[in-house]
């Protein structure tokens, strides 16, 4: 620690403050940073896959809806039917203004074109084609929610590596402040020893 003697106290001990500040000041704005990009995450999987995944059933239980009217016709079942038809377009507009990946997009699109024959279908009584985009349908929509899950398992993942990522920052930041204390606890005592051999210098028993 022969070092700490050349160093005069107040410098010192000035230079390792201001040197503690901008470390901590770097890690803060890291850390807000971090916390930013949680928010966003956090808000994606809600508003992008949560919601996503609840639209998509609730298009799955109108699609089994359809079906069973098909299969059971009853009376007003026109009627019914283009009921379903109305809040699937409406489900869609909801699923539209959710953040899609390009893949999503695609599939979804294709889901699109499958209800639009389906309208066709039901309008043309052709039941038939009506159940077969039915099924093509359905097959779109589990394939859209697979999707949801591996977005939803990416996003996580994302959080995961900024909570350690934050955890890290932490730990600099105590094991910066133990170092700082060291140091500064190692200036004042050798400035305290240069002042007692001063004191107790030759020069002052003559």
């Amino acid at each position: 620690m022969k070092w700490t003697y050349c160093i005069p106290n107040k410098m010192g001990t000035s230079i390792l403050l201001m040197g503690a500040l901008v470390l901590v000041l770097v890690n803060n704005l890291k850390e807000r940073a971090n916390s930013k990009q949680l928010k966003t995450a956090f808000e994606s999987i809600y508003e992008d896959r949560l919601m996503a995944e609840t639209y998509l059933f609730r298009l799955t239980h109108e699609l089994h809806q359809i079906e069973e009217l098909l299969k059971s016709p009853k009376p007003g079942q026109k009627e019914k039917l283009f009921e379903k038809i109305d809040e699937i377009e409406q489900i869609n507009l909801l699923y539209l203004e959710t953040k899609l990946t390009a893949i999503e997009d695609q599939r979804f699109e294709h889901f699109e074109k499958q209800t639009w024959d389906l309208t066709r279908a039901l309008q043309s009584q052709s039941f038939e084609i009506a159940q077969s985009k039915i099924k093509e349908a359905l097959r779109d929509l589990q394939l859209l929610s697979d999707i949801q899950v591996l977005e939803a398992q990416g996003l996580l993942a994302q959080t995961q590596r900024i909570f350690s990522s934050g955890s890290l920052s932490s730990q600099f930041e105590i094991g910066l402040v133990i170092v700082l204390g060291l140091m500064i606890q190692s200036i004042l005592f050798a400035s305290k020893t240069l002042q007692e051999r001063k004191s107790f210098s030759p020069e002052n028993l003559n």
